[in-house]
């Protein structure tokens, strides 16, 4: 990995470190044979590796095993704390590099020789969450949308907060709605840098949509079978999105054969 670009050979994580790495980190999927190794490998500057392989993460998003989209993203978010923790925040004192028997076989850890405070990976918690009324749910064209995207609310989770409030004060706040019954639906990693994202849905109570204009440039109710230009396979948001779809047709399915 040089500066947020994956290299993968024949599309798949490296199986064997590239000459030439900065700091390498060897890891196992345990639900892999053991002699099947991974490594995510940092380089300072390009290697003489084929150019066709050179991928950015968000290529392959919707288009990959889930295995690769674990390690692509976890290589990502281990370069972000790498660069990130290059000098100690207590101190300012230079992070010595681990030993290489480190990386590969102990702790993800880098450790401040003057001051011993350990600088570990970090993800960050955040919310998503559809909120539906019926065969309706509430999608958002968010202001920094490039592609015209309707989708899901979302935030950070505040110091102090319980997952519930975070999902109950981002609904409140972006578009001015009271929910209830919220129900958690799935999670997902989402290095872009380092995130860690809590799927919910959450059921429309009380309140009329006032958007957010500062983060939400509009917001409408879309019915399941008439909505506007969603995220692509792969996001988290399009798995909310697509399991409040079926659930509408298995539930108009049933409505039919009672009748």
């Amino acid at each position: 990995m040089v500066d947020g670009q994956l290299w993968l050979p024949d599309g798949q994580p490296a199986t064997e470190a590239p000459q030439g790495s900065h700091a390498c980190f060897r890891m196992d999927l345990p639900e892999t044979d053991n002699d099947y190794r991974h490594w995510i490998c940092l380089s300072e500057k390009p290697l003489p590796l084929a150019p066709e392989h050179w991928l950015n993460l968000r290529d392959l998003m919707g288009s990959s095993t889930p295995d690769v989209w674990y390690w692509a993203g976890r290589a990502l978010q281990i370069e972000h704390w790498w660069r990130r923790h290059r000098f100690c925040s207590a101190c300012g004192s230079t992070l010595p590099e681990p030993a290489p028997e480190r990386l590969t076989h102990g702790e993800m850890v880098r450790v401040c020789s003057s001051c011993q405070i350990h600088y570990y990976p970090v993800q960050t918690p955040c919310i998503i969450v559809l909120v539906t009324r019926g065969d309706y749910c509430l999608l958002a064209l968010h202001q920094r949308s490039r592609t015209g995207t309707y989708t899901t609310l979302a935030g950070f989770v505040e110091a102090g907060e319980r997952i519930e409030q975070t999902v109950v004060r981002e609904v409140d706040e972006e578009v001015g709605v009271k929910i209830k019954n919220l129900r958690y639906a799935d999670s997902q990693s989402w290095p872009f840098p380092s995130q860690l994202m809590l799927g919910f849905y959450a059921e429309y109570e009380a309140g009329s949509i006032e958007p957010q204009l500062e983060e939400i440039t509009e917001a409408h109710w879309y019915h399941y079978r008439q909505l506007p230009k969603i995220p692509p396979r792969g996001t988290i948001a399009r798995q909310l999105i697509d399991g409040f779809i079926s659930e509408r047709e298995a539930a108009s399915h049933k409505s039919g054969e009672r009748e």
